[in-house]
């Protein structure tokens, strides 16, 4: 949806500052504000600039294709819940972050904090017979917590964006092998958005859904939890549950190897929740021999804003962002400086074949703006190649390229950067 588009920077609704000060908790705060991604509305709460919204939509874009994979279906529940459905899952009074108001009509609601219950109570009415299961369905939409106190900038944010993943089974076999095939759709997801080779999966409390989850654990010294993990990598138990004895031996048997403890970010989660909500909202169905019993279900979560916020931390440097390939608001940033009569052909020659192969670009054609000043631009907004038109190592056969992760420089010709585009 958002992957392919020609936009100028002198156009763009993006203001990148030279510093931040209100506000920035945080290394993605102080950076997403500063390149002009998003603007603080007040603490927890942001709004998304164009720049950032062109990445949650492609972090958006690769989720919806791992989840349609698995065959779930796509559905978007309402934000606005009545306060009955949540009084019979016993959640109403219970879970602490529920934004719980009533109308000028005297009827109690909250805002969407997860969907359990509305989701269950419209599967009552898809779900007849055992015929109809499995069945998964997911939404990416907004969600709502009373934090006690927003940090750690979009990490941990009032409101943020959310992919919730449901799945209804009608036995412990097949609700086993489901789950498992959701935990490697979350790697695949990890891999596409650039941070797979830092996030393992972690056994851990299942807090208010379950006695035990899976945590999805992206290491990095800023994160708020602590985990301990093999020295392999490969394994890693929560430190909530560390000394519980029987969450040991399901993990690791009783064997337990060295452990080495880290700080990580939380970047997704999933949960067996058996029958406790379908049961408490009279999901039931006949099975093969035509007895009436509970359904099964689980519940796997991975927030989209925070996805884009864990990656900004993760991959940020001095000098600004830095997008991993697949989620970059752009492929392109191309940086006309010189002459402009000297090389206005040569950007439109850019402009040309990027429309054609539909390869999305950022074009900085201000003009009275140092080549300095433009080259701090694109560092700062972090797409993941420069490319200069018009300076002293350009000719009129070639650009020179920068690799903003590495640093590199290359001469190439416009054919050799749209090959170079395609294969990255």
């Amino acid at each position: 949806m958002y992957s392919y588009a020609i936009h100028t920077l002198s156009n763009q609704l993006t203001h990148t500052l030279r510093s931040v000060s209100e506000g920035a908790d945080s290394k993605n705060a102080r950076l997403l504000t500063q390149a002009g991604f998003i603007s603080r509305a007040a603490a927890g709460i942001y709004t998304l600039m164009p720049l950032a919204v062109r990445v949650l939509g492609r972090i958006e874009t690769i989720v919806r294709d791992e989840m349609n994979s698995l065959g779930a279906h796509e559905l978007l529940v309402s934000g606005l819940q009545p306060r009955e459905l949540w009084e019979r899952t016993g959640r109403w009074d219970s879970v602490d972050v529920l934004y719980r108001f009533a109308s000028r009509h005297g009827a109690e609601y909250c805002l969407s904090a997860t969907a359990e219950e509305p989701v269950v109570a419209a599967c009552t009415h898809a779900i007849r017979s055992y015929r109809d299961l499995p069945l998964s369905v997911y939404q990416i939409a907004p969600k709502y917590r009373d934090e006690h106190r927003a940090r750690a900038g979009m990490l941990r944010g009032r409101e943020f964006r959310m992919k919730d993943l449901y799945s209804f089974h009608l036995n412990d076999s097949e609700l086993n092998e489901f789950y498992e095939s959701v935990c490697k759709a979350y790697a695949r997801i990890f891999d596409r958005c650039g941070i797979g080779k830092h996030t393992v999966r972690t056994f851990a409390s299942g807090g208010v859904f379950s006695r035990f989850s899976d945590e999805f654990q992206l290491l990095h010294e800023s994160g708020e939890d602590t985990i301990l993990i093999t020295e392999d990598g490969r394994t890693a138990v929560n430190t909530e549950i560390a000394q519980d004895s029987e969450a040991l031996r399901i993990v690791f048997g009783d064997n337990i190897p060295t452990l080495i403890e880290r700080r990580a970010i939380e970047v997704g989660n999933t949960f067996k929740l058996g029958t406790r909500y379908t049961d408490a909202l009279g999901l039931r169905i006949q099975d093969h021999a035509g007895v009436v019993g509970s359904v099964r279900m689980c519940s796997y979560g991975i927030g989209t804003t925070r996805l884009l916020a864990s990656i900004a931390e993760v991959y940020g440097d001095e000098c600004g962002l830095v997008w991993p390939q697949e989620v970059a608001p752009y492929d392109l940033h191309v940086v006309q400086i010189g002459e402009q009569d000297r090389s206005s052909d040569q950007v439109d020659q850019i402009k040309r074949l990027c429309t054609d192969e539909r390869i999305s670009t950022l074009l900085d054609l201000r003009e009275g703006v140092r080549p300095g000043e433009k080259f701090a631009t694109a560092d700062l907004i972090g797409i993941p190649l420069r490319v200069v038109v018009g300076g002293a190592r350009t000719s009129a056969h070639t650009v020179e390229v920068k690799d903003r992760l590495t640093g590199a420089l290359r001469d190439v010709s416009l054919t050799e950067l749209v090959e170079l585009v395609k294969k990255r």
